[in-house]
């Protein structure tokens, strides 16, 4: 089959699609557009964006129905060439989304190519129709100009591209294998101090693997004018969405784009291959309930940042930083006591990825990674880290493209462990359970040589009445065990304030009134805290936690 893409009109943002396909007389054709992608465990609903769907054949026109939100179905009369024509709106530059303008066409074919029941397999040709002078960022072969390949369809979704006569291309080389950077947008860093970056991290990561089972590797890289933060993982390569684009000349703004670059590098194994078994295989056409959220998302975040220090990108003191960010985030949150991260990760298709009610769920992401880090210094007590359970979880599950259950992975931490019970312990009372981790954690640090203290934020409305605010006085989070959460709602906004010794006198608008309240002073609990990691002194317990 064969899939032709153009863009008559870039201010438009319409992408012309056509697929061809050779049909026998009387076959029944069902087109089934993907709902969700790859790396977001939610409805995307990508029908929304497409226009003027219609089927030709040898003999004119071909009636086609639609049978549900995303699945299309007709019927060749005849034997014969058929082509499918729409087009799709390509205007939401995200990492999992496509765009198209005068300068660029970025596509993620998950949004606008048709898996065909029982054709699944077929080699598919992808023709770009596009000005000379544009280059084409893809893991595709491209035996000509502007022409991709793809084996089937899933390797088809799972290769984005990013066009344009403005594209920067780098590469770099670790054993047998290449890795280009293609970055579309304007470069405010330099080149060579970011390849060796990039080099070592992907030096260390292939390390503790072992192997790199793929001869190139792609980084797609999206430097926007304006604040953004994306990474979508794919089989042979990574689309990168991050701004403001000056900040990346300076270490801030570096730090963010290397992270996010090693988070993605590290799903090449976890999650492309080591895949839990609810998506292996993808099937796009519905929802995959999935409780390894930990395990995809939670490893990778953990695993990510640590490469960064065992790298050496990261200082001891800026890793402790991120630490206590991650530390911050995943505390101030009290979801853990309404639903576990089995519960969180299996409700994902609800509102996974949005903030969602107060205090419901927490994050695969930031709890998943203080979940790796309490299990990585309770197997490091009996010499074991965690990169060695991944390293045969790659063997027996990423390698033979089997999926995995969270049992699965409980079983191979267990195997590592000096004492399995309290590995089958944690895992009742924390992952599938709902207990406080963080006296548990910090337990655990001093193992490190880390100490951790809590300090009361210097801002009094969040450290003693439990109230985040913006810079327009509009509450964004209350937190539920304040007197603030039985007076105050999220949304209202403060007109005034003041924080006197017996309290805080507050006069609030909701819903364009006024009121006035009045919150009583408590000295036994501070709300939002800030954490913070300090060595005591004993730099081989945490040189050895670089190292091993």
């Amino acid at each position: 089959m064969i899939y032709s893409l153009s863009v008559p009109n870039p201010a438009s943002q319409l992408l012309n699609i056509q697929l061809e396909l050779n049909c026998e007389k009387g076959e029944n054709l069902a087109l089934q557009l993907p709902s969700w992608r790859p790396g977001r465990y939610e409805i995307a609903n990508y029908a929304q964006f497409l226009k003027n769907l219609n089927v030709t054949g040898p003999e004119g026109q071909v009636l086609c129905h639609k049978r549900t939100k995303d699945l299309w179905e007709f019927q060749a009369q005849e034997k014969g060439i058929y082509k499918v024509s729409y087009s799709y709106h390509a205007a939401q530059m995200d990492a999992g989304k496509s765009w198209a303008d005068a300068e660029q066409v970025y596509v993620n074919f998950i949004n606008l190519a048709f898996e065909i029941e029982g054709r699944e397999a077929e080699s598919i040709e992808v023709k770009m129709d596009l000005p000379e002078e544009y280059l084409l960022a893809c893991a595709l072969p491209q035996p000509q100009k502007h022409l991709l390949l793809a084996q089937n369809f899933q390797e088809l979704v799972d290769s984005p591209l990013i066009a344009s006569a403005d594209l920067q291309h780098r590469s770099y080389t670790v054993k047998e294998s290449t890795f280009h950077l293609w970055i579309s947008g304007k470069v405010y860093f330099d080149w060579d101090i970011l390849l060796n970056q990039f080099e070592k991290f992907t030096e260390k990561q292939i390390a503790d693997f072992g192997e790199f089972p793929a001869e190139n590797y792609h980084f797609l890289i999206h430097l926007l004018p304006f604040p953004h933060y994306h990474g979508v993982e794919h089989q042979y390569s990574t689309v990168i969405t991050i701004g403001p684009d000056e900040a990346m000349g300076q270490k801030s703004g570096m730090d963010r784009l290397i992270g996010v670059c090693s988070h993605e590098l590290y799903h090449f194994w976890n999650v492309c291959r080591i895949r839990p078994k609810a998506i292996q295989p993808y099937d796009f056409s519905k929802e995959a309930y999935l409780s390894e959220g930990m395990v995809a998302e939670g490893v990778t975040t953990f695993m990510g940042d640590y490469y960064l220090l065992k790298s050496g990108y990261f200082s001891i003191s800026e890793y402790l930083e991120s630490l206590e960010k991650l530390f911050e985030r995943g505390f101030e949150n009290l979801g853990w006591e309404n639903q576990s991260i089995t519960e969180s990760s299996w409700d994902l298709w609800l509102d996974g990825y949005k903030a969602g009610v107060p205090d419901k769920k927490v994050s695969i992401y930031t709890h998943g990674a203080l979940l790796t880090l309490a299990l990585d210094l309770i197997l490091m007590k009996g010499g074991h880290r965690m990169h060695e359970v991944m390293k045969v979880m790659w063997t027996n599950f990423g390698t033979s493209h089997k999926g995995y259950t969270l049992k699965d992975f409980k079983a191979i931490v267990v195997s590592f462990a000096q004492h399995p019970e309290v590995i089958s312990s944690f895992f009742d009372r924390f992952v599938f359970g709902k207990e406080d981790l963080l006296p548990t954690l910090v337990s655990l640090l001093p193992a490190i040589g880390l100490e951790m203290k809590q300090i009361p934020k210097e801002n009094k409305m969040e450290s003693e009445f439990g109230l985040k605010i913006n810079k327009k006085g509009q509450i964004l989070k209350i937190h539920p065990k304040s007197l603030a959460y039985h007076h105050l709602m999220t949304g209202d906004r403060i007109i005034s304030y003041q924080i006197k010794e017996n309290g805080l006198h507050v006069t609030f608008e909701r819903w364009k009134k006024e009121n006035v309240t009045f919150l009583p002073a408590s000295d036994e609990t501070s709300f939002y805290m800030d954490y913070k990691l300090v060595l005591t002194g004993q730099s081989a317990a945490f040189s050895q936690f670089i190292d091993s």
